[in-house]
């Protein structure tokens, strides 16, 4: 009993000491929230990569909608030569379009895959660099924390900054090296 009360008597000194130091009391902590999200959606690059990726998209889109329409032929005039082809015929006919139907899903399935590995190439690449502006802009401001706040974790906050304004500006001044 004893020695557990002179333990908690000298954590407590420990604990008074700490929080009436100089440095605790007057430390003001620098903080800045950043929405790497909003201003990957925001530079100037990030827009451009969107667009293109969406023409992209939809080209591709177009070609798929051309083998469907083939598809579509197809089947139709299978079913309206149903009744005069021989079996064989219809083999052949019925086997081709299978292969037509596999050929649009294979090719559906690698335009997707194609364009996200794009969007995913230059995301990384845009994020990376403003990652890197990110830690100037807080060297530069000396901000002592700087938060990610994309998914709005925080809601509040009175002492933090706002920097994604800043970073975006910045960002378009000095965009990332291509690959």
């Amino acid at each position: 009993m004893r020695r557990s009360g002179i333990f908690t008597l000298v954590l407590l000194f420990f604990v008074f000491l700490g929080f009436s130091s100089p440095g605790y009391a007057t430390a003001q902590e620098k903080i800045a929230l950043v929405s790497l999200q909003k201003a990957l959606n925001d530079v100037n690059e990030g827009k451009q990569v969107k667009a293109t990726l969406k023409a992209d998209f939809d080209a591709k889109q177009k070609q798929l909608e051309s083998l469907k329409t083939e598809l579509k032929k197809m089947r139709d005039d299978l079913d309206k030569q149903k009744m005069v082809l021989s079996e064989d015929a219809l083999k052949t006919k019925a086997g081709e379009m299978q292969t037509k139907f596999m050929d649009l899903q294979n090719r559906a399935v690698q335009y997707e895959n194609e364009l996200k590995k794009k969007e995913a190439e230059n995301a990384d690449r845009i994020l990376a660099h403003l990652k890197t502006l990110t830690v100037q802009l807080a060297k530069d401001k000396q901000y002592d924390l700087v938060v990610e706040n994309s998914a709005d974790i925080v809601i509040y906050s009175a002492k933090a900054e706002d920097i994604t304004a800043e970073l975006i500006r910045r960002y378009n001044s000095s965009p990332a090296p291509k690959k």
